[in-house]
């Protein structure tokens, strides 16, 4: 007989082996996007229809803020730069991925995801509007939502319960590291090349509290505060209040 991390008596097999135990390994693992490849926006020329259009959007929005006007100007022209290197011919060409590109291209250059989602705001008016200035039809944002797509162009993690035999914690962390960096290799076998997978490591090895696994057999418990839930459900995008 051997104590398990638990303080309880580990029984041995016939040969006198320690019998395994079954634990769960929670796993995380971070996706991040690599810089696309930009050329010098400063260096491309604008057609003539991007630069008219650039004051005529920002006199009908009729601002008094010089300093802003200004800033507006230089972003809508960067703007019509980037679609024009992206292969928009006339402004009814620009659309929404280049919109989305160039925002992911200022993201890479320290824009803050604040300052970003103001940005944002004013090309998407400004996509609008190029495409009412010729006379095209529908929605250019064609019902994304921009701001959710901001996010993601920040790191995201996932984490993951898997379960791990072993005869003891630290073999079943060991365990848990090896099937970890495996994950990842398959993730990142079937991710977008623009993106990476890496594992970041192991959060935290838990036995499992029941003798025998099967249906409805309790693997992990951890207790929560209200703040704590209600920010898992916020990640999860459950709108779901919580009961007093």
């Amino acid at each position: 007989m051997r104590e398990n991390r638990k303080g309880q008596l580990q029984p041995k097999d016939g040969e006198g082996k320690v019998t395994s135990m079954w634990f769960t390994a929670s796993l995380l693992f971070r996706n991040y996007r690599l810089e696309p490849e930009v050329p010098n926006l400063e260096a491309i020329d604008v057609p003539q229809g991007f630069q008219q259009a650039v004051p005529k959007f920002l006199s009908a929005r009729q601002t008094r803020r010089r300093h802003w006007l200004w800033e507006s100007e230089r972003l809508l022209i960067n703007f019509c730069r980037y679609a024009v290197a992206k292969g928009a011919k006339e402004i009814g060409d620009c659309c929404y991925e280049h919109l989305l590109g160039f925002l992911e291209h200022r993201y890479f250059h320290g824009i803050s995801q604040q300052r970003l989602k103001a940005e944002a705001e004013i090309l998407a008016e400004f996509l609008k509007f190029l495409w009412q200035l010729v006379g095209k039809e529908g929605d250019p944002l064609d019902g994304e939502n921009l701001i959710e797509d901001l996010e993601w162009l920040d790191d995201w993690f996932e984490e993951i319960l898997v379960l791990v035999e072993a005869e003891s914690e630290r073999e079943a962390w060991q365990k848990a590291e090896v099937i970890g960096e495996r994950i990842a290799v398959e993730y990142q076998r079937e991710a977008n090349p623009n993106t990476r997978w890496e594992f970041v490591g192991v959060l935290s090895v838990q036995e499992v509290l029941d003798e025998s696994l099967q249906e409805g057999a309790e693997l992990f418990t951890r207790f929560l505060t209200a703040k704590e839930a209600r920010k898992l459900l916020r990640t999860y995008r459950r709108a779901i209040p919580l009961k007093r």
